[in-house]
C-alpha cells in the first residue's frame, strides 16, 4: 500500500526545511490564537457597552413615560419614544399596558414589526446575534402601569470588529514575518553543525576512511552528538582492524574445517565424505579408460567387546593401529577411509583381474589378525570384508557401495574373519531378508508364531523329564519359515526382545497346564544375546514366572558360549539373580564356541548341552566319542548335568547312557510337536510309567 503523498514528501525534506515549516506553523498558530483572543475580548466589551447604552435609554424612557401612561396620553408617549431616534443603535421601542396591549411605539424602519411582549417577559435584557433587547417595567408609586421594550442593533458592533480585524491582520502577518526571520537565523546555529556532521558522514562513506573526524560544535547537545559520532568512528576503526584479524583467523579455521570435513580425527584417514567424492571420480575415470575399480568394505569383528571391556581409549588406539596396517597393505595410490565406528573402506583403481582384489583382501585379513599389544593387553581381532567390482557388479557409486556392504554382511554371517565377492544371489538373499524384516514386525500382532516342544528323556529311567520350547513361524503366504532364517533378522532388528518375551510367556503358561495335569517336567527356553543385554530382563522373566504361577525351579534358560564369553559384569549379575530365584541356566551347543573351560566356574550354570555335531557319528567316531566323554566328565566334576542333542538312533542313546550322560533330546525320542500333541505324549507316557518322572536335578 502506497503512503499518502504528503507523508512521502515529508520524508524527503531536509531537517532545515522541516524546522522552517515548524517555525512558521508555531509562530502562525501563536499569533492567530492571540488575535482571536483579543478579538473575543473586543467583542465582549463592544457588546457590553451596547447593552449598557440600551439599558440607559430604556431607564430614561421609563421615567418619562410614566405620566403619559398614567393619563392615557398616547400622543405624548409616542413623542417620548420618538426622541430615541437620535440614538442610532436603537431600532425600536414599544410600550405595552398591563393588558399587554400596545400603547405606543417607535420603529426606525417603518416596515419592521414591533417587538412583541411575551407573557413571561420580566425586567432585564436578552442578547441575540442581531439585537440587544431590554425590558423595563413602567412604575408609579410602586404600581406597574405597563412595560417598555427597547431593542438595539448589533450592526455597529460588527462594523467595529471588522475594522479592528482589518488593522490586526496586516500586523499579524508582519509579526509572523519578523518571527520567521529571527527563528531562521537562530535555526542556523543548530542546522549548520548538523549539516557539517552529515557532510562528514557522507565523506567517510564515499572514501571509506574511518580516520576522518567531525568538528565538535560549541553547542552542548550538538557537541555531545559530535563527540559520540567521533567515538563511534573510533570503535568502527578498531572493529575494522579486528575484523581483518578475524578474517585471517577464519581462513585458518576454514582450512582446518576442510580437513575435518575430509579426514577422520581418530585415525587421520579420509572420512566417508571424501571417500564418496573419490569413488565418484574413480568411477568416472574407469568409465573413460575402460578399467576395473574395486570397492572393499571392512568391518572389524567383535570390536564392541573390546570397546566395552577395555574402554574407548584402547578402542581408539586399536582403530589407529588397524588403519596403519591397512595403509601399509594397499598401494600408495589406493584410497582408504574410515566410514563408520569400526568400518573401513578401500578403493582399488585400475585392477586388471578380480583375483588381485582377493589377494589384497587376504593380506588385509592376515594383517588385522596379528596380535596387537595396547597398554599391557594383547588383543586378537578379525575382520569381515565385502568386495564389489566396477563395472562387473554395478555401474553407479550407490550400487557399488550397497553391494560391497551386502557382501561384507554375507562374510560376517558366514563365520567372520573372511572376505566375500559380491554375487547377485546375495542381492536376492538381501531381498528375502528385507521381506522377512517387514513381515516379522507384524508377525506378533497377527499371532503367526507358534511353539513346538521337543521332549527331553532321562536316560536313567527313560521317562520324559523335560521339553525344549522351539518357536515356529507360520506365515499365511510364505508358509513355514525356519528359525534359522528369521532369528538372525530378529536379532539384528531388535525384534528378538519382544519375540523372546512372547516365547517365555507362552512356554510358562503351557508348563503350568502340564503341572496342573500332574506332569512333573521342566521347560527349557533359549535366551538370545540381545535379550541378555536388556536392562529389564530379570524383572521381565520373574514377572512372567509369577504371572504364570509356575515354580521357578521347573524353568531352564539356555545360553550360548559366545554370549557368556562376551558377558559384562552387569550380565553376570543378572545370571546370578536368576539363579538365586531358582531358575536353572544351561549352555547350549557346548563345545562349538570358544571351548575355554575357565569361564565355567565364573557363571552359575547347572547344565551343558552337547552339540549335535559331536553326537552325529557316535559311537563309531573315536574323536567324537572322546570329546563327548570329556564333556560329560567336566560336567560331572563341576556337578552339572549333561544333555545330548540330535540323537537319532538307539545306538547313540545307549552309548551316551553308558557314558554317564543325564538327559537326551532328538528325533529318536520325539520330534518338536505342537502343545496339544505334547500333552497327549505326556499323558501316554504317564500311563506307561509306574512312577512319575522327577525333576532331573531332584
Amino acid at each position: 500500500m502506497k503512503r499518502p503523498w504528503p507523508r512521502r514528501r515529508s520524508r524527503t525534506q531536509t531537517l532545515s526545511t522541516k524546522l522552517k515549516w515548524a517555525n512558521l506553523v508555531t509562530s502562525g498558530t501563536v499569533i492567530l490564537l492571540s488575535t482571536l483572543f483579543l478579538l473575543g475580548i473586543q467583542t465582549y466589551f463592544f457588546t457590553a457597552a451596547l447593552v449598557r447604552q440600551t439599558q440607559a435609554q430604556a431607564a430614561m424612557g421609563s421615567e418619562n413615560m410614566s405620566a403619559a401612561m398614567l393619563f392615557g396620553d398616547r400622543h405624548a408617549a409616542s413623542d417620548i419614544l420618538a426622541a430615541l431616534r437620535v440614538v442610532s443603535d436603537v431600532q425600536s421601542a414599544v410600550v405595552y399596558d398591563n393588558a399587554n396591549k400596545r400603547f405606543a411605539s417607535y420603529l426606525r424602519d417603518a416596515g419592521a414589526a414591533p417587538v412583541a411582549l411575551r407573557h413571561d417577559s420580566g425586567s432585564g435584557y436578552a442578547l441575540s446575534y442581531r439585537h440587544v433587547t431590554v425590558v423595563e417595567p413602567l412604575m408609579v408609586k410602586r404600581q406597574r402601569l405597563g412595560t417598555l421594550i427597547v431593542q438595539s442593533s448589533l450592526d455597529n458592533v460588527y462594523r467595529q470588529l471588522a475594522f479592528y480585524l482589518a488593522l490586526t491582520i496586516p500586523l499579524m502577518l508582519a509579526v509572523l514575518a519578523i518571527a520567521h526571520l529571527v527563528l531562521s537565523r537562530l535555526q542556523r546555529f543548530i542546522t549548520d553543525p548538523l549539516r557539517a556532521l552529515s557532510e562528514t558522514s557522507a565523506q567517510i562513506s564515499r572514501l571509506g576512511d574511518y580516520a576522518i573526524r567531525a568538528e565538535v560544535s560549541s553547542l552542548a547537545d550538538i557537541g555531545t552528538l559530535s563527540t559520540a559520532f567521533n567515538t563511534m568512528l573510533d570503535r568502527i576503526q578498531k572493529r575494522e582492524s579486528e575484523l581483518e584479524a578475524e578474517i585471517a583467523e577464519r581462513k585458518r579455521v576454514e582450512v582446518k574445517l576442510d580437513r575435518l570435513a575430509h579426514f577422520d580425527n581418530v585415525t587421520q584417514l579420509h572420512n566417508r565424505h571424501f571417500f564418496n567424492d573419490r569413488l565418484e571420480a574413480v568411477i568416472a575415470r574407469a568409465q573413460r579408460c575402460r578399467e576395473r575399480a574395486v570397492v572393499m568394505f571392512i568391518d572389524l569383528d567383535n570390536f564392541k567387546t573390546v570397546n566395552d571391556t577395555l574402554g574407548h581409549d584402547i578402542g581408539d588406539e586399536l582403530l589407529r593401529l588397524v588403519s596403519r596396517s591397512l595403509t601399509e597393505t594397499v598401494r600408495p595410490g589406493d584410497a582408504i577411509a574410515r566410514i563408520g565406528g569400526d568400518e573401513f573402506a578401500i578403493i582399488l583403481e585400475n585392477v586388471h583381474q578380480i583375483g588381485d582384489a582377493s589377494m589384497v583382501a587376504e593380506k588385509c585379513l592376515l594383517r588385522i589378525a596379528q596380535p596387537i599389544a595396547i597398554s599391557g593387553h594383547e588383543i586378537h581381532i578379525s575382520a569381515s570384508i565385502g568386495i564389489s567390482v566396477y563395472p562387473d557388479d554395478a555401474l553407479t557409486m550407490h550400487e557399488l557401495l550397497k553391494y560391497a556392504d551386502s557382501a561384507m554382511y554375507y562374510a560376517k554371517n558366514s563365520g567372520k574373519n573372511a572376505y566375500r565377492l559380491f554375487t547377485h544371489s546375495m542381492q536376492e538373499d538381501a531381498r528375502k531378508r528385507f521381506t522377512l524384516d517387514n513381515n516379522l514386525r507384524r508377525a506378533l500382532e497377527r499371532k503367526e508364531f507358534v511353539l513346538h516342544y521337543q521332549p527331553q528323556i532321562d536316560l536313567r529311567s527313560g521317562a520324559i523329564c523335560g521339553a525344549e520350547a522351539l518357536i515356529r513361524w507360520i506365515h499365511p503366504e510364505l508358509g513355514l519359515i525356519s528359525p534359522a532364517d528369521f532369528i538372525p533378522v530378529a536379532e539384528d532388528t531388535g525384534m528378538i526382545v519382544a519375540i523372546g518375551e512372547w516365547v517365555l510367556r507362552e512356554a510358562c503358561h503351557e508348563l503350568r497346564r502340564w503341572h496342573d495335569a500332574g506332569h512333573g517336567v521342566r521347560m527349557s527356553i533359549n535366551l538370545s544375546g540381545r535379550q541378555l543385554s536388556e536392562e529389564g530382563l530379570v524383572a521381565s522373566v520373574l514377572a512372567i514366572v509369577d504371572d504364570s504361577g509356575i515354580d521357578a525351579r521347573w524353568l531352564e534358560l539356555e545360553l550360548t558360549e559366545s554370549m557368556l564369553m562376551d558377558a559384562s559384569a552387569s550380565v553376570i549379575d543378572k545370571l546370578h539373580t536368576l539363579k538365586r530365584a531358582g531358575i536353572a541356566l544351561a549352555i547350549d551347543d557346548f563345545g562349538t564356541g570358544y571351548s575355554s573351560m575357565s569361564y565355567l566356574k565364573t557363571f552359575p550354570v547347572s547344565a551343558l548341552k552337547i552339540d549335535r555335531s559331536f553326537v552325529r557319528d557316535l559311537p563309531h567316531s573315536t574323536e567324537d566319542a572322546a570329546i563327548t566323554k570329556a564333556i560329560i566328565a567336566i560336567a560331572r566334576s563341576l556337578k552339572m548335568e549333561t544333555v545330548a542333542e540330535g540323537i537319532e538312533t538307539l545306538e547313540q542313546g545307549e552309548f551316551l547312557r553308558a557314558s554317564g550322560c543325564d538327559k537326551a533330546q532328538g528325533y529318536h525320542y520325539g520330534k518338536p510337536m505342537p502343545a496339544a500333541q505334547m500333552r497327549e505324549l505326556l499323558m501316554r507316557r504317564e500311563q506307561e510309567t509306574a512312577e512319575p518322572a522327577l525333576p532331573c536335578d531332584a
